[in-house]
């Protein structure tokens, strides 16, 4: 399995621990209370990012 992989799976372990803890980093912290679609966007980037790991 290519290292990839894994580090697509640890960014999707990742992302699932962002939903459940509700904030997400980029350059600084988006709580999903408090700027909900600076969190969703973020979130959504970050998925992309890790779906990514499985096609390169």
């Amino acid at each position: 399995m290519p290292w990839t992989y894994y580090l697509g799976i640890a960014l999707l372990l990742w992302v699932a621990w962002d939903l459940f803890s509700g904030s997400v980093w980029l350059h600084r912290e988006y709580r999903r209370a408090h700027e909900p679609l600076g969190y969703w966007m973020t979130l959504l980037l970050w998925t992309l990012v890790a779906v990514s790991c499985f096609y390169w």
